[in-house]
């Protein structure tokens, strides 16, 4: 669980160890209760735990998979040619931007490749779901002697606290947006990055598999998930990480003379749990959009009439049917994927 540092340790203890009363409990009980204060997000997000913005984040899976579509490539053009000089120059720009007149370099077949593959449609639907739980309890039971008896007063307090934050939404392109765009800045050394086996999403998430796979299978036959002529593919990602603490100090006094002490031990429980729920669809597809009348009425009969049409998530001035494509495909998997959870 994410700790973040207050900028008022002092006031927030000091609080605390007040409402305990007992100044000899204050150091423990201050260290502790500091790190249980300061652990709580009230608007938790991914980046407090990967350390990565939103943004950067998007702009890394996207480097990944320029990088990926690149080294595809280059392997295509390796096997028609391999002495072309031109993978040499291709390779120098690793994860940088490609020239847009790439296409007149090339010869007849590779020229048949680069118009095959150049168009296809991207997409990526991000879901961040993210729940923190916080809990503390106290339980005091002084107690004072007197002459054959004692007089005690037990007094407990108790708190829970959830939070939660889920973030969605969707980004496209075509390859050909991607391996051009200048703007997308992916360093000029650029490779993939380092798995991050805590939270992967932050890491390099393996979409050059997906890519290689894609185009491998394409190259076969057809893919047809609608038995029809398409040529559509989408991976669903999901990477969940549960982290969980506690902590229960104790303290006994024993009760002297007529003095106040405790019957049993006086405790403070605090407890934190937080589950991130990290998803991505990536949609791939090298064909045009295929919404028949038939489909969206499907979509209709399990989702409220009108909702049927494309998501209000993507963005409005779609450049090309393969992307638009490729934002069918992963909004089919959704769909797919919650009709697998509603009828498991």
């Amino acid at each position: 669980m994410l700790q973040r540092r207050s900028k008022h340790p002092d006031i927030r203890t000091k609080i605390l160890s007040q409402a305990w009363g007992e100044r000899r409990w204050q150091p423990p009980l201050a260290c502790i209760a500091t790190v249980f204060l300061a652990g709580c997000s009230l608007h938790p997000v991914q980046q407090d735990v990967t350390g990565v913005r939103t943004s950067e984040l998007v702009q890394y899976i996207r480097c990944e998979s320029r990088l990926a579509i690149q080294d595809k490539a280059i392997a295509l053009f390796r096997k028609e040619d391999l002495a072309n000089p031109l993978i040499d120059e291709l390779s120098a720009l690793r994860g940088r931007q490609w020239p847009s007149n790439l296409r007149t370099r090339l010869n007849g077949i590779e020229q048949v490749i680069y118009d095959r593959y150049i168009r296809t449609g991207i997409a990526y639907d991000f879901s961040f779901d993210i729940t923190e739980d916080n809990g503390a309890s106290g339980v005091l039971d002084p107690v004072k002697l007197f002459t054959n008896g004692a007089a005690g007063l037990g007094l407990s307090a108790s708190g829970d606290f959830r939070r939660e934050n889920l973030r969605h939404f969707v980004v496209s392109e075509t390859a050909e947006d991607l391996l051009e765009n200048g703007q997308l800045e992916c360093g000029p050394s650029y490779d993939y990055k380092s798995s991050n086996y805590t939270y992967p999403i932050a890491g390099k998430i393996g979409i050059d598999e997906l890519v290689s796979t894609f185009f491998e299978v394409n190259e076969i036959k057809n893919l047809s998930p609608d038995k029809t002529s398409a040529t559509i593919f989408a991976d669903t990602l999901t990477f969940t990480t549960t982290i969980t603490g506690s902590a229960s100090p104790h303290v006994i006094v024993a009760p002297s003379g007529n003095r106040w002490g405790l019957a049993s031990a006086a405790s403070l429980g605090i407890s934190g749990s937080r589950v991130d729920k990290h998803a991505l669809i990536i949609g791939l597809s090298l064909d045009t959009t295929k919404r028949t009348a038939s489909r969206q009425a499907a979509a209709a009969a399990i989702v409220a009439p009108g909702l049927a049409a494309r998501s209000a998530l993507q963005r409005s001035n779609v450049r090309s049917a393969n992307e638009q494509s490729a934002l069918d495909a992963v909004t089919q998997a959704r769909l797919d994927a919650y009709l697998d959870r509603a009828f498991r």
